[in-house]
């Protein structure tokens, strides 16, 4: 489905059996039911393809994407296009099969005005075993969720790529983690239960960089100017 201007808006249920899904919009992409249903094909979003203005992704409540698909690509969700564009994401509820991967970007070919990816009326990213990947550009303000509502997630590696916005993750059962963050941008990673692993360099400017979760184990660098807080509520830190 293709709309070449003005917002494309899914009004109600929408989906196939294993064949491919993308919607895409010269403006806004804005979703008010479920896409995808139990279909095992790839879903895909391309939103503010115009490289123009604000207009983005957004998810209102009650709305999800869904699939079995298992591949990297089960999901994606694109914002912007290199030629420019402000737009950001409004994520609710994402579920792929078990180990797919989410993608979410609003810095699509290198796009550095792209906006922030957030989920401020709740939801989940499920992938099982899967990946999560959410980037924003690196050298603006846009970040990934916030203090009050971090990002969701269910999986079990997260890539995350912010400006001076920050990123806030919260993990339900455990995962790796890799992150980044510009400026005075905080990172914030917790798991309520399982262990919250830093696989990959996690570091930001001179903001603070806060790790929670059960237990911890740190693979990889955290770096950063400001304060380094790691709490681990059940069982030990390894590092």
């Amino acid at each position: 489905l293709t709309s070449t201007t003005g917002t494309l808006g899914i009004a109600g249920a929408t989906g196939t059996g294993s064949g491919n899904i993308t919607l895409s919009s010269g403006d806004a992409v804005l979703l008010s039911a479920n896409v995808g249903g139990a279909g095992s094909g790839t879903v895909t979003v391309n939103a503010n393809t115009n490289a123009a203005g604000l207009e983005g992704f957004t998810q209102n409540p009650g709305s999800s994407i869904t699939t079995s698909n298992a591949a990297a690509t089960a999901v994606r969700v694109n914002v912007n296009t290199a030629g420019g564009g402000t737009g950001g994401a409004v994520l609710g509820d994402i579920a792929t099969g078990s180990g797919g991967t989410i993608t979410v970007r609003t810095d699509i070919g290198g796009n550095a005005t792209g906006g922030s990816i957030g989920q401020p009326a709740g939801g989940l990213l499920q992938s099982g075993p899967g990946a999560v990947v959410l980037a924003t550009p690196s050298g603006g303000t846009s970040g990934i969720g916030t203090a009050g509502a971090p990002i969701q997630t269910t999986t079990g590696a997260v890539t995350a790529t912010a400006g001076s916005g920050g990123v806030f993750i919260t993990e339900t059962d455990g995962a790796s983690f890799t992150a980044t963050a510009t400026g005075a941008g905080p990172v914030s990673l917790a798991s309520t239960t399982g262990t919250l692993t830093i696989a990959g360099a996690t570091s930001t400017g001179t903001g603070s960089i806060a790790i929670s979760g059960n237990t911890i184990v740190q693979n990889a660098n955290l770096t950063t100017g400001g304060p380094i807080t790691v709490t681990a509520a059940a069982g030990p830190i390894t590092m």
